[in-house]
């Protein structure tokens, strides 16, 4: 019997995006709590997990990792048995894996840049500049989503897939953010189709 991972995890942190897959695959887990401590999540003991204190990392029997796409890639490649990714041989691997990595390398940055300037940072660190910047941004990195997506409900025709979870926590990000603004119709209601699955609705209210 394979003992569940252990996910590092903190609320509308990216650890979301490891529990969803979890739920996803009917997988096994343990979640373990970290305080928030800004600057250093989870204290010192929490330094041994992840150098860097912060989210998310997962321990799998002595196994201990961290960054969440690569924890991601890690769950599916072990444990899904070919669940929510096309095979290699599958023309929609390429964009697949595209996606899958298009919402931490693309969206999350932009969308970061928003909350610095609107949440994390005084108010005299601000620039109006920057915001303007990544707000403008936003608007063209969501235009690339809206694109593929088209007239179906995930980014692969195939179905939903973990690029839907990578670029779908983005879009929580971006509320957190409140780029109500640069959300068009049919973001939403991609989001709205994402949020009623009842995956993510376990996770949400961990």
């Amino acid at each position: 019997m394979v003992k569940p991972i252990t996910v590092y995890h903190l609320p509308r942190s990216r650890s979301l995006r490891v529990l969803w897959l979890l739920e996803e695959l009917n997988l096994s887990y343990n979640v373990e709590s970290i305080d928030f401590i800004p600057g250093k999540f989870g204290g010192k003991n929490y330094t041994k997990i992840h150098p860097l204190n912060k989210v998310p990392a997962i321990k799998d029997g002595d196994m201990v990792m961290f960054e969440s796409i690569a924890i991601m890639q890690y769950v599916l490649d072990k444990y899904a048995d070919g669940k929510l990714s096309p095979s290699i041989e599958d023309p929609e691997y390429g964009p697949y894996l595209q996606w899958l990595h298009y919402g931490e390398s693309t969206l999350a940055p932009v969308i970061a840049t928003l909350m610095y300037q609107r949440h994390f940072f005084a108010a005299d660190k601000r620039s109006k500049d920057i915001e303007t910047w990544a707000e403008a941004e936003l608007i063209k990195v969501f235009s690339m989503l809206e694109t593929q997506l088209s007239d179906h409900d995930y980014i692969l025709k195939s179905g939903f897939s973990a690029a839907d979870i990578s670029v779908g926590y983005c879009l929580l990000l971006a509320r957190l953010a409140k780029a109500h603004a640069q959300i068009t119709d049919r973001i939403e209601d991609y989001w709205d189709t994402l949020t009623d699955r009842s995956a993510w609705l376990a996770i949400s209210k961990i």
